[in-house]
This record gives C-alpha cells, sequence and structure tokens, in this order.
C-alpha cells in the first residue's frame, strides 16, 4: 500500500474513532445524560385525595398522594386551569372545579360521571404526554347490566361498571349470595348517589340475619359501607373507595367516602363525623393482599 493511501485510511479511522467518542462518550452530547425522568403520578393515592381532601377542614393533605397531586396541579396550572398560587398537595375544591374544567375539554358529552371532578385513567391520559407517568392505573371498565334473574322483577337488570361488579361478586363470595337493589340511576338516583358508579343497595329483607357479615364483606373488598335500618325501606348502601366515575350531584356521594372514613354515617356532606375512624380499603388494595 503507498504512503499517501496508508495516510488516508489512518485519518478515516481517526475521525470515525473521534466522532465515535463525542457522540458515545462526552458526557456534553450524551443523549442518556439529557433526558429527564418525568414525574409519576399514583392514580390510586390522587383517587383517594380527590375523594377525602374536597371535605377536610383547611387544607389537609393524604398520606401517599402529596407529590401526585401538585405534579397534577401542575400540569393544570401549565392549561390554564388553576391558580398559579395554588401549588401545595392538597385536592381540594378548587382543584376538584379546575379538573372538571378539563374534563369539560375532553370530553365531548358532559354528566354526573364523566364531569365529577375526579381524575379518570381517559383524562389523565390526556393530560399527561410530556408531563407525568402513572402508575397504580385505576380503570372502571364499562358499564354493564347484571341480569340478577333470581331477583323479585323489580330489583332485576341493574347497572354498574365494571369494577364495582368485579368488587360485588368479590364480596359475595365472602358473604354469600346478594342483590343489588338498586345500582345506577333509578328512584331519582337518591338524591345523587346513584347518579354516577360505584354506588349500589344491597337487598336484605331476603336473609336479615346475614346483614353485618355482609357489611363487612362489602367493607373488606373496597366499598364504604352502612346498613340503613330505615322503615320500609331496610338495605345496604355501599360506595366504591377509588371509583373515578363516583357521582358529583347535589349529594356529591364522593363525600360519603370522607363520611366513611372518619366515623361518619354518610347520611349528608355535612353528617357528623364524630365516631371512631375506619381504616379506608379500596378495591385494588385489596387484591394486592390475597
Amino acid at each position: 500500500m503507498s504512503t499517501l493511501r496508508r495516510g488516508a485510511v489512518t485519518l478515516v479511522s481517526a475521525l470515525a474513532a473521534t466522532a465515535s467518542v463525542g457522540l458515545a462518550g462526552s458526557p456534553a452530547h450524551s443523549a442518556t445524560a439529557e433526558v429527564t425522568a418525568l414525574p409519576v403520578v399514583n392514580h390510586e393515592r390522587l383517587l383517594l385525595a380527590a375523594q377525602l381532601d374536597p371535605s377536610k377542614p383547611g387544607r389537609g393533605l393524604t398520606a401517599g398522594a402529596e407529590e401526585s397531586v401538585k405534579t397534577v396541579k401542575a400540569a393544570l396550572r401549565a392549561k390554564g386551569l388553576l391558580a398559579s398560587t395554588d401549588t401545595d398537595g392538597h385536592f381540594g375544591i378548587a382543584t376538584m372545579d379546575a379538573w372538571r374544567a378539563w374534563e369539560n375539554r375532553v370530553h365531548t358529552t358532559a354528566n354526573a360521571w364523566s364531569t365529577n371532578g375526579l381524575p379518570s385513567l381517559y383524562e389523565l391520559n390526556e393530560l399527561a404526554p410530556n408531563r407525568f407517568e402513572l402508575s397504580h392505573k385505576v380503570d372502571q371498565g364499562s358499564w354493564v347490566v347484571l341480569p340478577q334473574n333470581d331477583a323479585p322483577s323489580q330489583f332485576q337488570d341493574q347497572t354498574v361498571n365494571e369494577r364495582t361488579r368485579d368488587m360485588f361478586f368479590k364480596a359475595e363470595q365472602i358473604a354469600g349470595n346478594m342483590t343489588i337493589s338498586q345500582g345506577r340511576g333509578g328512584a331519582d338516583a337518591s338524591a345523587g348517589t346513584h347518579m354516577g358508579g360505584g354506588a349500589i343497595d344491597i337487598r336484605v329483607v331476603d336473609a336479615p340475619a346475614q346483614t353485618s357479615a355482609r357489611v363487612a364483606a362489602l367493607r373488606k373488598v373496597g366499598f364504604a359501607a352502612w346498613y340503613r335500618n330505615w322503615e320500609g325501606n331496610q338495605h345496604i348502601h355501599a360506595v366504591a373507595v377509588g371509583d373515578p366515575w363516583v357521582a358529583y350531584d347535589a349529594h356529591r356521594s364522593l363525600c360519603q367516602i370522607y363520611q366513611f372514613r372518619f366515623g361518619g354515617e354518610g347520611l349528608s356532606c355535612s353528617n357528623s363525623t364524630a365516631g371512631d375512624d375506619r381504616p379506608l380499603i379500596w378495591w385494588e388494595d385489596y387484591q394486592r393482599s390475597l
């Protein structure tokens, strides 16, 4: 090989080596060094904050949710939906209103469950790109109808979402067969509590002796549940903790979850919470315990 040719080969090799070091070895030009990890929003904890914080006095926080709430609030501020001064980890009324404004942007139809101020998986996914990642996702599924063919005719064909259905079926495995006397809608939606997802009433006159066991089973799988000993209308009322489709209406059934957690009976948002605190379990948390 001629001296000229050997020199050209040496020069090309040196340039290639230099380029390789510049692209892969130099921190100044490293693609890895320039990537900043996005914050992670824990969907389960975010929903707990959204269902508990609005009813708390002051600006109380929900354990494990503070950073997720801060991240979502930053995204809402970037969209011009939340005041620039609202930066803490409290998911209060102002944050609920801001989230409802976001829901009205991403949904074509407003209703008691899709524009309720609670962050559903779909709504978070619409807000997340280039802002945050999601973990511990909560998917309520679609609306389904439970035929309940063995129940009296007025209790057949009850509508619930898939998450609530799965929770109910698991409670039945624990406490025996039950009948949903009211799912979504019906009876003027019971002052708003049954306008959305997660809320069910359970018939008790078929097996009164099983009432306590049924309440315990519903609570075990993630419902806030109470026995209503109302003359002529005895039933168990249950609301699925962490359901993104819980109704926001005149009664705001989501405040029943706060009531349950802090000892109240969930009869109204102003109901006393003088009772003993109750452990708060939700469906995804229960499943991890199995």
